[in-house]
């Protein structure tokens, strides 16, 4: 998770500062040296202690379930605030979700938003760094069970925490979102609820950056551990992309240069340049097989959007069930988390 940190760090800094330079900048390399493992531990470890974080979990409790997660997270975010001179604000961005396929009635959700403003009233340019905070069981509609989350997405939502604990306090002419969104394990409504809100209000997001499951380095398949490493998916063909959009690519056979291609390799450029031994894969897919994220809604309203996940992933921890089988240990627990 602190890898992922870094990496993100590096590219916030230069893109929103729009500078981009072959020598380490010393201002960005003193960012990267403040972000703590031991920071992004408590994160963690705070979000599994509300017991469960599922969507339809209480709202009431000031101590377990959604509710008190999305209350401590909010209070974190006002915290680092202090220390960015009044520049960033925190909110809730409150919704209503209609009952569906996995909400069993209307639902009210909130995703909490710590904004950055930019320096530069001029700029216009939106980053946004996001991670979820819902966790779920076995059973996805299972809204009582232990379900820790602690990679998936704990860890998510600690990178975008620590952040914005780091970034507070620095200046950019660009603005910075750094946000936990709801709903990811239901369907992707909180992520879907910003990026429709964005496209209608106009934002001008340069770049979307999706932190999910990030915290794992064993590969249950594999059993080979690397820390070392991350992925990050881009789509190659935009989601939005009109019939004039794919008449010229298919011309020119720019079916690879898509704007989150080029964002991916960007993020590649910078985070190997400052984080040493820092391997990161650039994986020519929207996302792994049969799988979503809250990256996808930001691409289907046409901003440029991709994920960071984990280069190894434990499938005896994601949507699992706390229990022990056949002396294999299953569950989403931080002991777990690297």
């Amino acid at each position: 998770m602190k890898r992922i940190c870094l990496l993100i760090t590096l590219l916030l800094s230069l893109s929103a500062s729009a500078q981009t330079t072959i020598k380490q900048d010393a201002n960005i390399a003193g960012m990267v040296n403040e972000i703590s493992a031991k920071n992004i531990e408590a994160i963690v470890r705070k979000l599994v202690s509300f017991k469960t974080r599922h969507t339809l979990s209480d709202t009431i409790s000031k101590t377990e379930g959604i509710g008190a997660a999305r209350n401590w997270v909010k209070a974190e975010y006002e915290r680092y605030a202090k220390a960015s001179g009044g520049r960033m604000t925190v909110m809730f961005d409150e919704f209503t979700q209609p009952k569906g396929s996995r909400i069993d009635k209307p639902t009210p959700m909130k995703n909490v938003l710590a904004v950055l403003k930019g320096t530069d009233t001029a700029d216009k340019r939106v980053y946004i760094v996001s991670g979820h905070y819902d966790s779920r069981a076995t059973d996805v509609m299972d809204a009582k069970s232990f379900a820790p989350g602690a990679v998936d997405d704990a860890s998510g939502t600690a990178v975008s925490m620590e952040l914005a604990r780091v970034m507070a306090k620095q200046k950019f002419p660009a603005t910075i979102i750094f946000m936990a969104v709801v709903g990811e394990e239901q369907g992707l409504y909180g992520s879907a609820n910003v990026a429709k809100r964005a496209k209608a209000e106009g934002w001008q997001i340069d770049a979307m950056l999706n932190n999910d499951i990030v915290g794992n380095t064993y590969g249950m398949e594999t059993g080979l551990k690397d820390n070392r490493s991350v992925r990050v998916f881009s789509e190659g063909v935009p989601a939005a992309e009109t019939e004039k959009e794919a008449a010229i690519r298919n011309s020119v056979g720019g079916e690879n240069d898509s704007p989150a291609r080029e964002l991916a390799r960007y993020i590649k450029e910078v985070a190997e340049r400052y984080v040493e031994q820092l391997d990161v894969k650039l994986i020519y897919r929207r996302d792994r097989y049969l799988r979503g994220g809250d990256h996808t809604p930001f691409s289907q309203q046409g901003f440029t959007a991709v994920r960071i996940t984990e280069m190894n992933e434990d499938f005896n921890r994601q949507h699992q069930d706390v229990r022990k089988e056949k002396g294999v240990d299953y569950g989403d627990l931080p002991d777990f988390a690297d």
